[in-house]
């Protein structure tokens, strides 16, 4: 019998030890390391998840916080080797301390989208904006709504089939739900072959187009905004996978 639970993955304990695995970030962190640059920064990354960029970015002699709602993925980032370099926190943005002041304020894997509303995006840009200090910088992604990328998350499309460490083979497939203009509401499918263990995590996710996404941040006072259209730092054109925001207040 199969459950189907809202954001499991971010809850479900056999599903964050698969997190990594299946969310192994490459091109968008090394992107995002060579923005930083070598200069030790106080850098924020909102939405941390397991941590793997936090510490990354600990490790190269930023001090990092890591902040996130979801406790379970927090418990991964601090037993992560080097995770006793990072200030972990609960929360999202709006609950950082009222003196944290960081030079770089980062969301990645997407986690912009997962701000479904415009309150919340303002919400969080506000918290971002009392954060950063004079000349700080937010950067963030979230996927091109032009190339209509849900379209290819059906079950034969997005198929995986993965060997774990532990010898169990685990297929992974996207089941879409539902489009309601920028809302798109679609299940995860995890299938543990050897236990017969079947378990569903529904997601909505917002995609919103450039011109959204540049008012909002406008309206939240940024500056200077520069966009970018991959991870090898291309121009952002409406073929591009993705939109790559690096935005200044001052």
């Amino acid at each position: 019998m199969q459950t189907t639970t809202i954001n499991a993955l971010y809850t479900d304990p056999r599903l964050i030890a698969l997190y990594d695995v299946l969310n192994a970030g490459c091109a968008d962190h090394l992107f995002y390391t060579e923005q930083i640059g070598t200069e030790s920064r106080a850098v924020v990354d909102i939405g941390c998840g397991t941590g793997v960029l936090a510490v990354r970015l600990a490790q190269l002699g930023h001090s990092v916080t890591g902040i996130d709602p979801a406790a379970a993925m927090l418990e991964v980032a601090r037993a992560r080797r080097g995770g006793g370099q990072v200030c972990w926190l609960g929360g999202t943005a709006a609950d950082l301390p009222l003196d944290a002041r960081f030079d770089v304020a980062l969301m990645t894997g997407h986690a912009f989208q997962c701000l479904l509303t415009d309150e919340a995006v303002q919400e969080m840009l506000g918290a971002v904006r009392r954060h950063l200090r004079p000349g700080g910088v937010l950067m963030f992604e979230s996927r091109n709504p032009a190339s209509t990328p849900w379209q290819r998350w059906s079950s034969k499309q997005s198929r995986q089939e993965l060997a774990l460490a532990d010898g169990e083979r685990l297929v992974v497939w996207h089941a879409l739900q539902d489009v309601d203009d920028e809302l798109v509401c679609f299940d995860t499918h995890y299938h543990f072959q050897g236990a017969d263990v079947r378990l569903c995590s529904r997601s909505v996710l917002r995609f919103m187009s450039h011109a959204a996404i540049a008012g909002q941040l406008r309206l939240a006072g940024v500056k200077r905004l520069d966009w970018y259209g991959d991870w090898r730092g291309g121009a952002l054109t409406m073929q591009s996978a993705e939109m790559i925001a690096m935005a200044r207040f001052d």
